[in-house]
């Protein structure tokens, strides 16, 4: 408590004004250390928190906190490249994957804002041969409401991807193929929208996707460390090689993967401190008119914006995306009433950067987290294994809606099968649960009166449930 009574004769007024200058520069100095050791705590509450993830080798990558204008944590952990023992670092670049899709959303909404593109234009204005094109606007685009099939899930993607591509030839791969439902009647996930917004971006200003975005976004805002990867051979400095869990310690190189197959949806690169110079410029004019910036974070449907996914996350209004491509797994936050920014960028294809950037966030708001730490042991008791093993179903509200898991055993250890050839290692954990490797959430299983296991509840903010079946163990 600092106290600075003053009492003084006119006599002495100059002595008056030297004691309050004095007060006043002990009560910055105090608000200073508050503020360091605010800093210091919210980061060694990251680091104890990560820590375990780091073990476990479901995570290595950068994490960034800022809180009013103020970085709180800015930091690398695990390694941007095995091989060579070179760690990561905040200044690692990072692909992004479909964080990658509010950069092409303003973009778009530049190209508004200059009169040249309407978001109610139908697609035809700009492919005058899309099949149905007259009946899906640029908006349905921007919200995943046009029904065109997401091209990422076609069976020659992934061998087309391993190849260049540009918007036009990724558009003749699902160009022809059927709309899944009539444009506007609901929301559906698909990254052939952001291929076709890419395209519109090149046809309506005479730049490449990537020119237009580094002149109007990147250079501006002092964005050095993102670009669009535009040129499989080009030598990016500090770029982060892409790693994927396998077994239950081991890691692998990420399959090749030419970027320009994203372009529009995740072919950027960025670094944790480039997003947060996003995030600023996002509380001004300075890329985009507050009325353009208020149409991007309104829920259009189903709290989808232009880009952006709007929710509820920890009691507040949250405004986030996520990305996952081969090798790589990120997201941010803008908690904007607080002023809160939180990014969490991996080179590990685990999904834990997305269950880590809720509790990060509670960290940075004050919030309840979830912390864990792995078993002493690795080792699973064998009678364990068997009271575990066998089929759970998901129900219409599971993550992955109406999955069946397989719980089964090889060797010593126990994987979570979800089918379509994704085998997760499931690590044991102090309290009981185990730690989905490959996708990031936090198994339990839950047993009756008779000790039988009844269900398992697969965790990630919240809780999903499925029940066990009578399947084959």
């Amino acid at each position: 408590m600092i106290s600075c009574a003053i009492r003084a004769s006119p006599a002495k007024k100059g002595s008056v004004y030297m004691i309050r200058f004095v007060c006043a520069a002990i009560l910055s100095l105090a608000v200073i250390d508050t503020a360091i050791a605010q800093s210091a705590d919210i980061a060694a509450k990251v680091d104890a928190y990560v820590k375990p993830y780091l073990e476990a080798k479901s995570f290595s990558g950068a994490i960034l906190i800022a809180r009013g204008g103020k970085i709180l944590v800015s930091k690398g952990y695990g390694m941007a490249n095995y091989e060579l023992d070179a760690p990561n670092t905040p200044q690692t670049r990072f692909h992004i994957a479909s964080v990658s899709k509010p950069f092409t959303a303003a973009a778009i909404m530049m190209l508004e804002e200059r009169g040249l593109l309407s978001v109610n234009d139908p697609l035809t204005k700009f492919i005058p041969d899309y099949p149905g094109g007259e009946k899906i606007t640029v908006h349905h685009l921007l919200i995943h409401t046009s029904g065109i099939a997401n091209v990422n899930g076609f069976p020659d993607y992934d061998a087309k991807s391993k190849f260049p591509q540009t918007p036009e030839s990724l558009i003749v791969m699902f160009k022809n193929h059927p709309l899944a439902f009539q444009p506007g009647a609901r929301y559906s996930y698909s990254n052939s929208n952001y291929n076709l917004l890419a395209f519109i971006i090149e046809k309506v200003s005479g730049k490449t996707y990537g020119e237009f975005l580094r002149e109007n976004i990147f250079d501006p805002l002092g964005m050095k460390d993102t670009a669009h990867d535009s040129h499989a051979q080009a030598m990016i400095k500090n770029r982060a090689s892409g790693y994927v869990p396998v077994g239950a310690a081991g890691l692998e190189n990420a399959p090749y993967l030419d970027w320009t197959a994203k372009t529009g949806n995740g072919s950027l690169y960025s670094t944790v401190e480039d997003l947060y110079k996003w995030d600023r410029a996002l509380y001004t004019e300075k890329i985009l008119k507050r009325a353009t910036l208020d149409k991007i974070f309104t829920a259009h449907t189903d709290g989808v914006g232009y880009g952006w996914f709007l929710s509820r996350r920890h009691n507040r209004r949250a405004i986030r995306i996520n990305g996952r491509s081969p090798g790589f797994q990120g997201e941010i936050h803008r908690y904007t009433d607080d002023d809160v920014f939180v990014a969490v960028l991996s080179n590990n294809y685990s999904g834990t950067a997305s269950l880590m950037i809720d509790d990060v966030a509670a960290i940075a708001l004050g919030e309840k987290y979830e912390a864990f730490e792995l078993a002493r042991s690795r080792r699973i008791d064998s009678k364990l294994i068997e009271t575990l093993t066998g089929r759970y179903q998901g129900g219409a509200d599971f993550i992955r809606p109406n999955a069946v898991l397989v719980v089964e055993r090889q060797g010593d250890d126990l994987f979570l099968n979800w089918g379509n050839g994704f085998l997760s290692a499931m690590i044991p954990l102090a309290d009981g649960s185990f730690l989905d490797r490959l996708f990031g959430g936090r198994v339990r299983f839950i047993k009756d009166d008779r000790g039988t296991v009844t269900q398992l509840i697969w965790r990630s903010g919240v809780d999903y449930p499925a029940r066990r079946t009578n399947g084959d163990r």
